[in-house]
């Protein structure tokens, strides 16, 4: 037999050694599934929030543990060390991490064999704080001008797959331009000091009837943003609509029922009694008052009967001040409505909210300011 020159024995030996610490490193290996990188938390009544966390493990382990730190610079929140979490044969692995409000938090896993850890992955930021979910018209999504971006990097989007920083066109809603929802969780952050997440559901040109239960392209679209963050997985849904029902010529009671019927049915499909805020909502250049009135009166309705919160009211921001075309809201108008909807948030929850000015309060019921 001839025998192999000892050059090519050693390369032939270097190549096993390396095909066998290759395997190895492939064998041990941590995906994270959850939570995603920038996801917000609902925080409970409690102000923290059970952050689920869930992945694979190629390989073997005698433990998985996880871990969240607090990221420099945020006052709010609470690190928690190591906590083992549960995971089978297979090496599918699921628990929970609870976590005070705040954030960013970097959550750390790692895989232990033996007392040596043989993995690790880490989500760079994840957060306990308030989602919302957005819904109504165009002035409710994409249709100022110009685009807002937040400020505070707490403030992201759910575009239904990943989270990103809100900046606009907020992924779902109609149009290409601006809201006023950057400017809302840059307001919320602020007072709040927590990460703050927007999901819109909106789309232009809509009376409220094209949203009733349970086939409806919109309501199903509703629906499926609100229960794509599990059960009490909302703060609430914030609710500009109505544009489009006064010139409908909408009544007063229909609007109230239809939205009523709306709510009910959410609530039934999400498993939870989620909060709506409901602006009000009426104005449009191409209708007349007592059409507008009928409107606002049934928005008013959904108040004074406890089925929504009272939310923005942006009816008196009228004329090339607030509008960049008679519709859609300017700087000032996104910046005013971003206002008054903390404003109407502050005083259901409770939050502290710098005084009010004249372009931010509140208005009364009758719209008028």
């Amino acid at each position: 037999m001839k025998k192999m020159p000892i050059k090519k024995v050693i390369s032939a030996l270097c190549c096993v050694v390396l095909i066998a610490s290759a395997c190895a490193q492939a064998e041990d290996t941590l995906t994270i599934g959850s939570p995603l990188e920038l996801q917000v938390v609902q925080r409970n009544q409690q102000d923290q929030a059970d952050v689920s966390i869930s992945g694979v493990l190629q390989g073997t382990a005698d433990v998985i543990e996880a871990r969240a730190d607090l990221h420099a610079g945020f006052t709010r929140g609470e690190p928690v060390g190591w906590t083992a979490i549960a995971f089978q044969k297979d090496g599918r692995f699921a628990g929970k991490l609870t976590l005070k409000a705040g954030g960013w938090y970097s959550l750390s896993l790692r895989a232990r064999r033996g007392g040596k850890d043989i993995a690790e992955s880490k989500i760079s930021m994840v957060g306990v704080g308030d989602v919302f979910v957005t819904a109504g018209q165009s002035n409710s999504a994409n249709f100022g001008k110009p685009k807002q971006q937040a400020k505070d990097k707490r403030v992201v989007y759910f575009n239904g797959k990943t989270f990103v920083p809100a900046k606009d066109p907020i992924p779902g809603g109609c149009g290409g331009g601006g809201s006023p929802w950057p400017l809302l969780g840059d307001q919320i952050a602020r007072s709040q000091q927590v990460p703050v997440c927007f999901r819109s559901a909106s789309l232009t040109w809509t009376e409220v009837k094209n949203w009733l239960p349970p086939e409806t392209p919109l309501y199903k679209n509703l629906a499926a943003c609100v229960g794509a963050f599990g059960k009490h997985g909302v703060r609430a849904v914030l609710w500009h609509q109505g544009e489009s029902d006064s010139l409908a010529k909408t009544s007063a009671e229909a609007y109230c029922e239809r939205l009523a019927t709306i709510i009910k049915s959410l609530n039934k499909d999400a498993g939870y009694a989620v909060p709506w805020f409901v602006a009000q909502a009426s104005f449009h250049p191409g209708t007349k008052q007592p059409q507008e009135k009928q409107v606002a009166a049934g928005q008013q309705l959904l108040w004074k009967r406890e089925i929504a919160h009272q939310g923005a009211v942006t009816d008196g921001l009228l004329g090339k001040k607030f509008r960049s075309d008679g519709v859609h809201f300017n700087q000032l108008g996104l910046t005013t409505h971003a206002a008054r909807w903390f404003v109407a948030l502050a005083a259901e929850y409770q939050w502290d909210a710098p005084a009010a000015k004249e372009t931010d309060k509140r208005l009364p019921a009758d719209g008028k300011g």
